[in-house]
């Protein structure tokens, strides 16, 4: 157990959340989900515990929109403990679970999409791997590449974050080829098009969520690790994804999201890139003390299943760790 979970675990029952949520009021917490679901699953938050965050944020915080918080920051005019909730990918879960709660309780979201997801043109690939993993009738897999032999009957889901953790590092060819060897392996045939659980919305259900309020931004067109594409591919990535989305509302489309979007997956040459392209912001996939700071490299918080994490992000537990230890 860390310091921060000893003093959240002995401050709350003591009123530690409002003393948090006071210090970390200048703060602004952007939230990033990924998957709703209806019931617990591995990589999915349920829909219920989904709905008590959404009410806890609407009741002790100060939800608005991402184009708000820009908005107001470049008139240095923040509001305390602000809060925004965005999603990545576009999964069709968004617009089964997370759509309904968000607009039931009158929340601002902003849904980054991956183009060529919604155009059913690919499926991600997590969840390729994560297809094979759970479909798969082996009991191991031996990764040369990584010198580990995995257990699949041990653990499902961490053989799944073991071969994903090794993907995240991998070139977009080099990783489809490890995937391919992967399903080989583990005698999986993958679909060619994404199954049920890991389909994306389509753009039907992406114009009625844009026209009910939620602002739509571009995850790229086939989620690539950017800083491995050569000028040309990065361009298309960044304008193509962009063009198709506004032909598609019928709105521009302000905001980027780097895909993986850990400091690895994008650089100066890569946020130039995004900023030639069109954007006005982009947004990262960590947090940082000073969320706005860098206009084209802001700061999240993930989204989590756990109760705790989740008051630790929202009431600034999590803020005032990252103050610590930079002091």
């Amino acid at each position: 157990m860390t310091l921060n979970d000893l003093i959240y675990r002995f401050a709350r029952p003591l009123g530690g959340l409002q003393v948090a949520k006071y210090l970390a009021r200048r703060h602004p917490r952007i939230l990033m989900y990924h998957r709703i679901s209806q019931n617990p699953a591995d990589g999915a938050i349920c829909v219920d515990n989904f709905r008590q965050q959404m009410q806890t944020i609407k009741r002790e915080l100060n939800p608005i929109s991402l184009d708000e918080l820009i908005s107001a920051h470049q008139q240095d005019a923040v509001p305390d403990n602000a809060v925004v909730i965005t999603f990545d990918d576009g999964y069709a879960d968004f617009y089964e679970h997370a759509f309904p709660v968000l607009k039931k309780e009158g929340l601002p979201s902003t849904l980054f999409v991956t183009t060529g997801f919604v155009n059913g043109q690919l499926w991600l690939w997590p969840d390729r791997l994560r297809y094979c993993v759970d479909q798969t009738t082996c009991d191991h897999i031996s990764v040369p590449e990584i010198n580990k032999t995995i257990s699949i009957s041990g653990s499902r889901h961490e053989a799944w974050n073991t071969l994903a953790d090794h993907c995240l590092e991998l070139p977009d060819q080099e990783k489809n080829n490890f995937i391919q060897r992967v399903a080989d392996q583990l005698q999986v045939a993958l679909p060619a098009s994404a199954p049920g659980r890991y389909q994306g919305l389509n753009w039907d259900q992406v114009r009625e969520v844009s026209r009910a309020g939620i602002e739509i931004g571009s995850h790229s067109v086939s989620h690539p690790i950017l800083t491995s594409l050569d000028p040309t591919e990065l361009e298309n990535e960044l304008v193509m994804s962009r063009e198709t989305i506004e032909r598609e509302i019928g709105q521009r489309v302000k905001a980027f999201c780097y895909p993986n979007g850990q400091p690895i997956d994008f650089n100066e040459r890569v946020k130039s890139a995004v900023r030639a392209a069109g954007y006005e912001y982009a947004l990262a996939a960590f947090p940082g003390r000073e969320t706005l700071k860098d206009p084209w490299a802001i700061h999240r918080y993930p989204g989590s299943i756990s109760t705790s994490m989740f008051e630790k992000t929202v009431y600034g537990f999590s803020y005032l760790r990252l103050q610590y230890h930079a002091s």
